[in-house]
């Protein structure tokens, strides 16, 4: 009997090797492109992003689904300005604290009238329609990534050189703060956190920063989520070929890696510790063509699928202007 998506992400994901290769793209507002529903309505309106979701994953026929990437939401809860370009992704505009300190008063205990909301119920009707076949997966900050935000990147790493004990309390409240949210998602039928961290890539920070400033609290986020009966994934863009076996030792059950990232050399580190989850080029998928895309995607299973533990996936968030066949090859790479 051929096996349910989530069964086939199950037993790779307990090191064995599934009947074939499972694949979950990194549609997000993609989505918009897909099904024609605007990419705004999918960041306000939770029921426009789930629908966009849902029949992108049962037009494709991919094995599991995540919400919208919106690396804006958090902060935007906690009073950052955040601007929203035409079929663009929203960007923070001005951030909200002039002092660390100050980050005590803020919480998102009671963030009903924030955009919250719209990605906590987006993932309960995402879990209510497909949670028993398919993975089911939500984005949250990373708390390093929130501290840039809060404060303002060139800040934040600034301040590293001056105080790095009141840096790491700061990244710890950060982490703090966003409890609430984390619990939430789960509650709502998420089988999935997937922490973003992208200012932890070393692409943006050293490995030694890595280690001192964002695994610590990443790996309290990862305890926290397993606590709650849910699984982490941890993806940083960019950069991170000197750091995966830190990032692995945050006990996040799935590493998410960019296109730059040797996938070889990350299997050898990464196997029988954490799944690895990626990494055809997104700008291959945007300006390659269908075989260059399908040659890729061809190379990460090889590199990478040997003996379960391996998601083909993109690297990171599919652009926009993405050709759908090219979607169309990466998914075909993985029914060989």
């Amino acid at each position: 009997m051929t096996m349910q998506p989530i069964d086939v992400i199950h037993t790779t994901m307990s090191f064995e090797e599934p009947e074939r290769i499972p694949v979950i793209p990194l549609i997000g507002v993609y989505a918009s492109t897909i099904t024609g529903i605007p990419m705004k309505d999918l960041l306000i309106d939770p029921r426009a992003q789930s629908d966009a979701l849902l029949k992108s994953m049962r037009k494709f026929k991919y094995d599991g689904v995540l919400n919208v990437m919106d690396l804006t939401v958090e902060a935007e809860a906690l009073g950052a300005e955040v601007v929203f370009p035409p079929d663009e992704l929203p960007y923070i505009n001005r951030s909200p604290l002039e002092e660390m300190e100050d980050i005590e008063d803020f919480s998102l205990e009671d963030s009903k009238d924030s955009r919250i909301p719209v990605f906590v119920k987006s993932t309960r009707l995402l879990s209510k329609a497909v949670g028993d076949s398919h993975l089911v997966s939500s984005y949250i900050i990373g708390p390093f990534t929130l501290a840039g935000h809060l404060l303002g990147v060139a800040k934040l790493l600034e301040t590293t050189l001056e105080d790095k004990a009141s840096v790491q309390d700061f990244v710890s409240s950060c982490r703090s703060i966003l409890t609430p949210y984390l619990n939430q998602l789960i509650e709502a039928g998420a089988h999935n956190i997937v922490i973003l961290e992208p200012t932890a890539s070393n692409s943006v920070i050293s490995p030694q920063y890595f280690r001192d400033f964002s695994a610590p609290y990443i790996q309290r986020m990862i305890t926290q989520i397993h606590s709650n009966g849910a699984a982490a994934t941890l993806h940083i863009c960019g950069k991170t070929n000197q750091i995966v076996e830190n990032m692995c030792d945050t006990g996040a059950d799935v590493l998410s890696i960019d296109s730059a990232v040797d996938l070889t050399n990350a299997k050898q580190t990464a196997h029988e510790r954490s799944v690895l989850l990626g990494n055809v080029d997104t700008t291959l998928l945007l300006r390659g063509t269908s075989t260059e895309v399908k040659n890729a995607a061809e190379k990460c299973i090889h590199d990478a699928s040997n003996g379960g533990g391996f998601i083909l996936s993109s690297g990171c968030d599919f652009p926009i202007k993405t050709p759908q066949e090219n979607l169309t090859a990466l998914l075909h790479a993985s029914s060989k």
